[in-house]
């Protein structure tokens, strides 16, 4: 019998985009075409041609809503490639496949880069209310170092207005899942692996240093690659052939001699550069909820992994990886390279295990059962919990009659004389947090804040007083 087939959109970048999120794409389509019809919304500068024949494509910016499949996945990162992915996951909605957590990067340099700050401005008070204007002077003080550029942007991912386009989430781990499932009904998150690209025939390099440590990926701030490069200029003291292999793109030029790095690489010399390496580390922090592609590959080739004990790194096996504490770095590098020089057996049994690991999260078996999962959920229609709307005055503006009050603790609505608020077509009335001098219909307000049960779709306010919540039943 033949499987019941699916139709789905994925909006998203495509190759020959350099950002992960593409090659990942380009993996899930390949593998699923047998039993999903698929459309591809895809982002200014992808190569359609890049994918199989049986997929439809159209320009994100020509997505019509009466044309589209129920099924809606829209691919999340924190890189400027995502920005029209998410444009149209808010006009849209549908499931949010996060492959960052933190989504602030993006959003600030999109925003900016095309002269939107009030579109910025309102992300910012969607997430963060009256605290809004405080963040956005935070990371508008001049000459920050990029490091702590990084940090200041972490500490408030935006991820709100995503969360609230969205009616389910897929992620990458259960780090990322464990963010973000308090936003969502209960059974509208899904944590699935990391697939892998199948390997091509490796291309054989001779090791640019007889003991050769490694990172692999992209460059950037939060990857503390001046910690590692420390961490090894002191190792060098007990190993003085060891040396350091960047491997790929984004490093600094002006390096020390005993650091090689290799620019952005194809599939084949990528692989075959991993496998000179002695040790592999990835030392991000803090991060961004995501999964590192690069370790996993480094896992995958059987190379020792040291990582920092944060984000997703903590869900990873005991025994496949060495954690070190990510405000020590350079001692905990220095400390876990000693203690696997004096332990072959240990040594080995991170080989093995992280392989296995690497192995099963990345293998097309777990693709196939991870993505069945999650068109299962895409399908689904958006849920209207308990059917009730909460409006508060810290996320809505101040409707007619009604301004808003920041320095009462919580953030209020203030009215003086009469102001009405009218509630949705579904609600039969609403709980009402409210206090001052005055009526709420017929009910006497107190002078403390009280919640009055108010039937009826309209609340008449007469008197002076101040609204910190309404709940439409």
């Amino acid at each position: 019998m033949s499987e019941e087939r699916n139709e789905a959109l994925l909006a998203t970048p495509l190759p020959p985009m350099e950002t992960g999120l593409a090659t990942y794409a380009l993996r899930v389509l390949e593998s699923t075409i047998d039993f999903v019809d698929w459309t591809v919304a895809c982002t200014p500068g992808s190569d359609p041609s890049s994918l199989p024949a049986s997929v439809r494509t159209v320009p994100i910016d020509r997505l019509e809503e009466g044309n589209l499949p129920v099924a809606r996945i829209f691919q999340i990162g924190n890189s400027p490639h995502c920005f029209p992915v998410l444009q149209a996951l808010y006009r849209f909605g549908g499931t949010a496949l996060f492959h960052e957590t933190v989504i602030h990067h993006m959003l600030r340099h999109c925003y900016l880069a095309s002269n939107r700050m009030q579109d910025y401005r309102r992300e910012l008070v969607f997430c963060y209310g009256p605290a809004a204007e405080a963040v956005e002077n935070d990371l508008s003080v001049g000459n920050i170092p990029a490091a702590e550029y990084d940090r200041k942007l972490k500490r408030y991912p935006l991820l709100g207005r995503a969360l609230h386009a969205s009616h389910s989430a897929v992620c990458l781990n259960s780090y990322a899942a464990s963010k973000v499932r308090m936003s969502y009904p209960e059974g509208r998150v899904l944590a699935i692996g990391h697939p892998l690209s199948p390997l091509p025939e490796l291309e054989i390099h001779s090791k640019p240093f007889p003991l050769c440590f490694g990172m692999l990926g992209t460059n950037h701030p939060g990857r503390n690659l001046e910690s590692l490069i420390e961490a090894v200029e002191l190792l060098r003291n007990d190993f003085p052939d060891a040396g350091l292999v960047l491997i790929g793109a984004g490093y600094p030029d002006e390096l020390p001699e005993w650091i090689r790095r290799t620019g952005r690489l194809n599939e084949r010399e990528y692989q075959g550069w991993i496998r000179t390496l002695d040790y592999v580390f990835d030392l991000r922090h803090p991060t961004c909820g995501e999964t590192s592609g690069s370790l996993l590959e480094g896992m995958r080739a059987g190379i020792p992994s040291i990582v920092t004990a944060t984000g997703s790194f903590n869900n990873l096996p005991s025994d496949a990886v060495i954690r070190v504490p990510p405000e020590s770095i350079v001692q905990g590098v220095r400390e876990a390279v000693f203690m696997l020089e004096r332990r072959p057996d240990l040594r080995n049994t991170l080989s093995n295990k992280g392989a296995s690991y690497a192995g099963d999260t990345g293998s097309e078996e777990r693709l196939l059962s991870d993505w069945k999962r999650v068109l299962r959920l895409a399908r689904k229609p958006p849920v209207d919990v308990d059917n009730r709307i909460s409006i508060s005055p810290a996320w809505n503006e101040p409707p007619e009659g009604f301004t808003r009050d920041l320095n009462t603790l919580p953030v209020t609505w203030v009215f003086s004389g009469t102001a009405e608020l009218e509630g949705p077509e579904f609600s039969s009335g609403a709980l009402v947090t409210v206090w001052g001098e005055g009526t709420l219909g017929r009910i006497e307000l107190e002078s403390e804040p009280a919640v009055i049960n108010h039937d009826g779709r309209t609340l008449c306010f007469s008197g002076n007083g101040y609204v910190s919540n309404v709940i439409w039943k």
